[in-house]
């Protein structure tokens, strides 16, 4: 009895990881690599800048407000993947002018790749 139920948790571990690495492969476009891609907000984001220091982020996000205000901070909006992944920063525009200006939430992702260490993502496609 024991055995069976050791073999269940063995097999249904063994699908529960198959079936996490092909949506790890369908959601970033890799296998368990950086993103290739990065979902955010019904949007894509594609790798651009590596290497950029908090600072540095800091900086850019501080250059570029919209039209007629000030840029948004520069905030955490989750990890990728989901729970186990690294953490990812935006300077997320709040929703309210998103809607009156037409555009997405954030021009830029900043995924964290080591101590003060960063890649950035950049919007694919238009806003």
């Amino acid at each position: 009895m024991v055995r069976r139920w050791a073999t269940a948790v063995l097999a249904l571990t063994a699908v529960l990881l198959i079936a996490g690495t092909f949506a790890y492969r369908y959601t970033y476009g890799s296998w368990w690599q950086a993103p290739q891609r990065i979902p955010y907000c019904g949007r894509t984001y594609m790798p651009g800048t590596p290497d950029l220091s908090l600072a540095e982020i800091r900086q850019a996000v501080s250059q570029t407000g919209l039209p007629g205000g000030a840029p948004g901070p520069l905030v955490s909006i989750g990890k990728t993947p989901p729970v186990v992944g690294a953490d990812m920063l935006a300077a997320v525009t709040p929703e309210a002018r998103r809607q009156q200006l037409g555009i997405p939430c954030a021009m830029a992702l900043y995924l964290k790749t080591g101590d003060d260490q960063y890649r950035a993502y950049g919007l694919s496609g238009g806003p």
